[in-house]
């Protein structure tokens, strides 16, 4: 089943019959959709060789009639065609600077059963290593990270078989890599143990039996600028 018949069947469920009785004419849900996935395939931008940044926001606007159809089925819709469209970014391997967002807009200036999907425009970023646990999100702008359950540890990991002075995450500016600091129950990569290895773009660490997600994420720059003054352990919190 495709992106587009999936999207189909998951509006038909949550608008029930009201599904058939209101895109009979106009723009449908189906070419909204389309009309995303081409206009973020089209404004997507290599990065280097293994990363490409798309857009996270987008316009659709809609003729009247088409923006008051829609807008009856209100925000769960909406939210519909924002996850689709995320699944499919992360199907093609793009990254974003934020969670992809949609908004639907109302232009008198278009014919019904038209749609016009404008993303805003991808500024400069930077690429920055992240450690994730227990749902907060460490950026990581120092050349080394300690991982441990020692409370002077960057980042404090309070789980079973984890050493005080666990691991150490260590940033030359262009890559990371994980060092075991001979801890008591080792650490692992994506399963497998390692004492000193090179990190992935995207992978699992296994600090004891904590597991703790590593991701380059890109920042605009301005917000870059202003997370190299931040401390470490002034980290957000992920959904």
């Amino acid at each position: 089943m495709g992106f587009l018949d999936s999207f189909e069947r998951q509006v038909e469920r949550l608008v029930g019959g009201v599904f058939a009785k209101t895109f009979t004419s106009g723009v449908h849900p189906v070419e909204i959709v389309a009309a995303l996935k081409k206009d973020m395939d089209a404004t997507a931008r290599s990065i280097t060789r293994t990363r490409v940044l798309a857009p996270h926001s987008f316009h659709v606007g809609l003729s009247a009639l088409d923006f008051q159809r829609l807008g009856q089925l209100g925000r769960e819709f909406v939210s519909e065609i924002r996850q689709t469209l995320e699944d499919y970014r992360i199907i093609r391997g793009y990254s974003c600077q934020e969670p992809v967002a949609i908004r639907l807009e109302e232009k008198l200036t278009l014919a019904e059963g038209m749609v016009d999907v404008r993303s805003d425009q991808v500024g400069s970023v930077v690429w920055v290593p992240t450690l994730t646990w227990n749902s907060v999100r460490y950026p990581l702008t120092r050349k080394s990270t300690i991982l441990g359950r020692g409370t002077d540890s960057d980042v404090h990991v309070v789980a079973p078989g984890v050493s005080r002075h666990h691991a150490e995450i260590r940033w030359n500016g262009k890559r990371c890599e994980v060092v075991d600091l001979g801890s008591t129950n080792g650490t692992t990569l994506d399963g497998e143990k390692v004492t000193r290895a090179a990190l992935p773009d995207s992978c699992t660490l296994g600090v004891g039996r904590a597991r703790i997600l590593f991701q380059v994420v890109p920042l605009s720059s301005a917000a870059y600028d202003a997370l190299a003054h931040t401390p470490l352990n002034s980290a957000e919190e992920t959904s």
